[in-house]
């Protein structure tokens, strides 16, 4: 399967959005660095004023003092207030979204991490703290005998500051609800995986791939031990052209790939050159990521659906949402029919194979724990069934084996754990679970 994707923006907006740090340091950065800039703007404006004043620098620094103490009381207060509130809501957020985590799942952490909203909030505030330090320092050394200075522009702008600090708070609480509940972070994950799922390419007539070469090389990691989180495919194919390869990727997206482990099988007519260069293509990481792993996001639907069924939770409301986000995931990933991909080079040379999930395995893990815990759910059951027959209805032929498989399993649930007289009942298709209304649902019998 050929597929040109353009990877290298994919790839750098990704490792910004992995990294917590990276944009709150650079927003720090920024604002320190706007720092003399408007204090240099500032000295001038009192320049300014005292040769408006008649060029007296006493007369005009009595009569500018309140307007020089009022701005540095401001900055003053700003400073210390905004890094105080950042500490406590940052505190209190962190304890919540762990509380949310035990609720949903560990995963969904990566969330919090990945919000453009947290960042923002982050950036905002420190730089406002940075800021008003700044000018705090830098105006005492402006300042002098003949020209006093007045904080008319750094008073401005960290009044603004303080805005941008509000409303972004409101932002960040509002953002951080969300993440609390279930629907929400649901549907965020199935957005996110639904479109890897669509930048899956689809196979060109007449492209094939494989093996060239006799001389057989296998490569291994030399990068840290951890997850396969994404393929730079471009550079791949790249260093694949240049040695005259065909390059097989050994470990999926989202495989755990221990340290010096082997990861490229590559196909030549003669020595390879830098193997590592083409091993350090592979980009391992401590948890996987949904780039370039569509099965990530339906895994972790499926764990809030699984904890929703654990002891002592028994939330059949929950697991019908899972349902209503899998399903489209799982209709979607129909239209990839293939076992891997293959990545051409430039001048349409088949180069890099990749693996990817199976269709059997995605439907494995989409259905296979949430009807095993099924058991004695009717509300599950039945949103179970109604998925497995609209699946069967949408997807292809060959496809439907894998689906009627489960549609079997989930009769065999219901048969060993639902008296005789629910069974049919439990296995009506419903949409809604328990939807009342819903069309063609068995009425229960008596």
């Amino acid at each position: 399967m050929a597929r040109t994707r353009r990877l290298a923006g994919w790839a750098i907006g990704e490792r910004v959005r992995e990294s917590f740090v990276l944009v709150p340091v650079s927003g720090m950065v920024l604002f320190a660095l706007l720092v003399p800039l408007i204090v240099t703007v500032d000295a001038l404006v009192g320049a300014v004023l005292v040769e408006f004043d008649g060029g007296d620098p006493e007369r005009a620094r009595r009569d500018l003092a309140d307007l020089v103490e009022s701005g540095r009381t401001v900055i003053q207060t700003i400073g210390p207030a905004t890094l105080t509130v950042m500490g406590v809501v940052f505190s209190v957020t962190l304890v919540a979204i762990q509380m949310a985590t035990t609720k949903l799942s560990p995963r969904i952490i990566y969330l919090f991490t990945r919000s453009w909203t947290t960042k923002i909030t982050l950036t905002v505030f420190l730089g406002t703290f940075v800021y008003t330090v700044g000018v705090l320092y830098l105006s005492g050394l402006y300042s002098d005998e003949e020209h006093p200075f007045v904080p008319l522009l750094s008073t401005f702008l960290a009044v603004l500051l303080l805005v941008l600090c509000l409303v972004s708070f409101l932002f960040f609480v509002g953002s951080t609800v969300n993440l609390m509940r279930v629907t929400y972070v649901m549907d965020l994950i199935a957005r996110g995986s639904l479109e890897q799922i669509r930048l899956l390419a689809r196979t060109p007539s007449g492209v094939e791939g494989g093996p060239s070469g006799a001389l057989v090389t296998r490569v291994r990691s030399h990068a840290e031990a951890g997850v396969l989180t994404w393929v730079d495919e471009r550079a791949l194919a790249r260093w694949a052209r240049r040695n005259d390869a065909f390059v097989r990727v050994v470990p999926s997206v989202g495989d755990y790939v221990p340290g010096y482990g082997e990861v490229l099988v590559v196909h030549s007519s003669r020595r390879v050159r830098a193997p590592e260069r083409a091993a350090r293509t592979l980009h391992t990481g401590r948890e996987r990521s949904t780039y370039q792993d569509p099965a990530f996001g339906l895994r972790q639907i499926v764990d809030i659906g699984v904890r929703a069924q654990g002891f002592g939770e028994n939330d059949p409301t929950t697991v019908v949402q899972c349902v209503d986000r899998v399903q489209p995931l799982v209709a979607a990933f129909s239209e990839v029919s293939v076992p891997a991909w293959t990545v051409c080079d430039r001048r349409g040379v088949p180069r890099v194979r990749v693996p990817m999930p199976s269709w059997e395995g995605f439907v494995d893990l989409a259905f296979a724990e949430l009807v095993l815990q099924s058991e004695g759910h009717t509300q599950v059951t039945r949103r179970l069934a109604a998925a497995l027959r609209d699946l069967e209805a949408e997807v292809a032929q060959e496809h439907r084996p894998a689906l009627g498989r489960y549609r079997e399993e989930l009769r065999r649930v219901c048969e060993h754990h639902l008296p005789g007289h629910l069974v049919e009942f439990a296995l009506t298709p419903d949409r809604q679970g328990l939807g009342g209304g819903s069309r063609g649902a068995a009425p229960l019998p008596g």
